[in-house]
């Protein structure tokens, strides 16, 4: 493939070279498939196993009812067995002669409900309704220790290294332990930490209602994931100790305990390490709560940064220096009564460093600008979380109360050497963050349900940016040298949205009828000052502060319509809504208030083409008003190189969205394929315009309209080969995205575009070795539609390709041998190419009789300490240099207790 650079390469022919020999000598069995009155019996299973009933080699029937089938030169023909299998037949199981190389075999017919269909064959699923199961045993290698090990290699199944999965490309909503929801949506910790030996099935709930008050009464498209715990796994806690320790100073630590009966669960986890392992990873949400209970608000983003450059496209151990502790504690018991009492619990204390420099050049259609940044950080965040939870789930009735309370920090100090300005900088965050969920959903003696529903939040995050000695004295004190500057802003905020539904679930229509109050109060208060070089502190002269006041109120009301006859499913919701924003700031004599009607429809078409395929079409208009942060008139310096404000009235975009997809799953034959594309077109009354000069951006927002469209395609293909006892798969996308910036005075429209390729493959051989290679192709393109510009602006390409590839090797029993590597290539065009190879190792021992494993961890063979990278956004070029983690040895060991 065009991904296959010469590191790639060599791992290649290494994968080809074993099938040389394989190819030498082969035999073949032919046959044919009739019914008894000699029909031809097309698509059956054909496997040839061995004796440890693993399968040798694999085929289905064409057309005619005949195959064919290649076995393996080294096969011993004495001890093989031929399988048929197909739904509606019996199955049929002969031994394989040494002297008969054809097989005429006449299948008798065996109705079976389809509804409930079982894979005996390894590895197994089976389904039964809109739930897919996958055996965990069947796919889980002696080298795997958590379920996530196990995940990556289900057909169907992606998981990203952040942890996040998808089934068949879409986002699960859930995961489920026997049935209750643990971890809500911060669930990487448990495929991180759940053993997979005490898993029994995964199974993938399709169209799934988490509520069982509106099951078979309301249509969903969510998917979920349940692990089934195994009996014996149910009845005692088991848990892990890991201490670890290495060079240079290195240590990693570990302590969980885990019980998962019916009336008790618990997945406790304190972690500590400096090996690069980022522990806020374990408290990552994926945004999962917003979707299921309607809550979001308009929260602000955060004001103020540090820096401009971000992290570079590596895994976080490679250049994360730190010193991290961490307590994760979720714990769930069932009441006799129905009542689910939950808490999840977090706390982080964390210390880290980083070190990069960088430049960036932005193109203008008659000049460029260059920026240099050179930076050393170091942080000291922390984190805290709580959340309870009362819920009893019923077919009845539904009842939840949920309280959070999240409470971090952060105090980061760096060293800055920004276009020969030399500065320090302190960035000092706090965040408190609470709310409260409370719904009821009663179903009345007539089948009906009603809804009521009410979510309240406060939310603020007071900063402080602090720059010594004083910068751009030019744009921020008339000239006169600077001591200092101290940026202060923060946003605190109360939301509440409130509602009462009706559905009415019998008909040929069902619907639902709700109404609700929305209402948010906010306060923008910032202050910019100025230390004088006689060490008085002045308000910055050219703005005032910002004290604006900020009210945003809304009645509405909402029709859902659901249709379900055959294979066609539709949902229409149909929203109306009355807001009026108002806001104020006397130093700026603003006093501005808006009310609208809004009109915000949603419409969704599902057909099932057959019964595991359907195409749907979605389409959704929204009328959008701006937040907060798009009316303040004061200055903000947002980091040391941006100044913001805003000259225009309250943003309202229009946006159209729509969306086409493809679902494409064979349980049978575990093939899973799936195709979408979405376009996005939305229209603003505002624009960001900026002046750029060589060492700050002034960004105003200005009343001018704005367009924006995008269109997105993407595909993907998972598939087990049977034959070679592999899953591969391959994803795609593609898109391109239109829009405009305002750049000193010139309006410049940019098209950027995007793809994607993304090839993965893993297969085991000879029983004791295991293959797997992972790729990402991207070519991103950013070009500038102006013709009279575009010749010193020109278009603009980077390439990427990032490939790892892992070989385990079991030479002994319990002893397991794994080499990684990863290759990195990055090309843009008038600069150096860049590429890198990093190499990790680890072996492992386990001593069965005290239930522990020996493990030697080596990362970065190659002792990579630094690491470039470009960037590429609209005009903007950009390149980066990191400091990375050098070579590391860590000695572990594991008790499981």
């Amino acid at each position: 493939m065009i991904f296959l650079k010469p590191a790639g390469l060599l791992f290649t022919l290494f994968l080809l070279c074993p099938g040389a020999g394989v190819l030498a000598q082969q035999q073949t069995i032919q046959g044919s498939l009739k019914t008894a009155d000699g029909k031809p019996v097309p698509h059956a299973s054909v496997t040839v196993r061995n004796p440890q009933d693993r399968i040798v080699a694999f085929k289905t029937s064409d057309a005619s009812g005949n195959f064919s089938i290649v076995l393996p030169a080294e096969a011993p023909l004495d001890s093989l067995r031929l399988l048929v299998n197909h739904l509606g037949y019996a199955g049929v199981n002969l031994p394989i002669l040494r002297e008969r190389s054809r097989y005429d075999i006449t299948l008798e017919e065996k109705p079976i409900d389809l509804s409930e269909v079982n894979v005996k064959s390894r590895p197994r699923i089976d389904t039964r309704g809109d739930t897919l199961r996958y055996d965990v045993g069947s796919f889980a290698k002696a080298e795997d220790r958590s379920i996530g090990d196990v995940l990556k290699r289900m057909p169907g199944m992606e998981v990203s290294e952040s942890g996040q999965i998808k089934y068949n490309g879409q986002n699960i909503s859930n995961l489920y332990i026997d049935g209750d929801d643990l971890l809500d949506d911060k669930y990487a910790i448990g495929t991180k930490t759940i053993p997979h030996a005490m898993v029994q099935k995964l199974e993938v709930l399709q169209n799934h209602q988490p509520l069982k008050v509106l099951k078979n009464k309301a249509l969903s498209d969510r998917v979920a994931l349940n692990l089934v715990i195994k009996d014996e796994a149910r009845l005692k806690l088991t848990g892990q100790v890991k201490a670890g320790a290495g060079l240079p100073h290195q240590y990693d630590s570990e302590l969980n305990s885990i019980l998962f009966n019916k009336k008790y669960k618990m997945l406790n986890v304190a972690k500590g390490n400096n090996v690069g392992e980022d522990l806020a990873s374990d408290f990552t949400a994926f945004g999962l709560s917003d979707m299921l209970t309607g809550a979001g608000n308009s929260r602000p983003q955060a004001l103020l940064s540090s820096g401009t450059a971000g992290s570079p496209p590596l895994p976080k151990q490679r250049y994360y220096f730190n010193n991290s502790g961490s307590l994760n504690l979720n714990n769930l018991v069932n009441l006799k009564n129905g009542l689910q009492l939950k808490a999840n619990i977090n706390g982080l204390l964390d210390g880290n460093d980083m070190a990069y420099n960088s430049w960036s050049e932005l193109y203008l259609g008659n000049d460029t600008i260059r920026y240099s940044e050179w930076q050393d950080i170091g942080r000291d965040p922390f984190l805290t979380g709580v959340s309870l939870t009362a819920m009893a789930n019923e077919e009845e009735h539904y009842f939840s109360n949920v309280f959070k309370l999240n409470y971090s920090g952060d105090r980061g100090s760096s060293a800055l050497l920004s276009n020969d300005m030399d500065m320090r900088q302190g960035l000092h965050n706090r965040l408190c963050d609470f709310s409260n969920t409370l719904e009821y959903t009663p179903a009345l003696k007539n089948g009906n349900v009603i809804n009521l529903y009410w979510y309240v939040n406060h939310f603020n995050q007071p900063q402080t940016l602090i720059i010594t000695p004083g910068i751009n004295e030019e744009v921020l004190n008339a000239g006169m040298p600077l001591a200092g500057i101290r940026q202060f802003g923060e946003t605190p905020t109360w939301f509440s949205r409130a509602s009462a539904a009706y559905r009415l679930t019998k008909g040929l229509i069902r619907q639902r009828y709700r109404t609700g109050v929305i209402n948010e109060w906010q306060r923008l208060h910032s202050a910019l000052r100025l230390t004088q070089t006689d060490g008085r502190e002045t308000p910055y002269a050219r703005s005032d502060d910002n004290n604006l006041h900020w009210q945003r109120h809304q009645f509405f009301v909402d029709g859902t319509y659901e249709y379900k006859q055959g294979p066609w499913e539709a949902t229409a919701t149909l929203p109306l809504a009355v807001l009026r924003i108002a806001y104020h700031d006397d130093a700026f004599a603003l006093d501005e208030s808006k009310s609208r009607l809004l009109f915000n429809p949603s419409m969704r078409l599902k057909r099932m083409t057959t019964r595991e395929d359907y195409l749907s079409l979605d389409y959704r208009y929204t009328n959008q008003m701006g937040n907060i942060n798009g009316v303040f008139r004061g200055a903000v310096l947002t980091n040391y190189r941006s100044i913001e404000a805003n000259d225009a009235g309250l943003q309202e975009r229009d946006s159209h969205n729509i969306g086409l997809r493809y679902h494409f799953q064979r349980a049978i034959s575990m093939l899973f394929m799936n195709a979408g594309v979405t376009y996005t077109r939305s229209t603003a009354n505002t624009i960001a315009a900026s002046v750029v000069t060589d060492n700050i951006a002034r960004t105003v927002l200005l009343p001018i309209n704005n367009d924006v469209s995008s269109v997105n395609l993407n595909a993907g293909v998972s598939r087990f080969i049977f034959a070679l006892g592999a899953t591969a798969s391959l994803s795609a996308s593609w898109s391109t995205s239109r829009f405009n910036q305002l750049l000193n005075g010139e309006t410049l429209p940019f098209n950027n575009r995007s793809l994607t390729v993304n090839p993965a493959f893993e297969v085991r051989l000879f029983d004791k070795i295991s293959f797997n290679y992972n790729g990402t192709g991207t070519w991103t393109t950013s070009r500038l539609v102006l013709e009279e510009a575009s010749a010193h602006v020109p278009d603009r390409q980077i390439r990427r390709f990032d490939q790892s590839i892992g070989l385990s090797y079991s030479p002994l029993k319990r002893t397991f041998l794994r080499v990684n590597g990863r290759h990195q290539y990055t090309s843009q065009a008038q600069l150096n190419d860049i590429s890198y190879f990093f190499a990790d190792a680890n072996i492992r021992y386990t001593l069965a009789k005290w239930r522990t494993d020996i493990e030697l961890n080596l990362t970065n063979l190659a002792d990579i300490t630094s690491y470039e990278t470009y960037s590429l956004s609209a005009n903007r070029l950009g390149y980066s240099h990191y400091q990375l983690r050098g070579r590391m040895a860590v000695l572990k060991c594991v008790f499981n207790l």
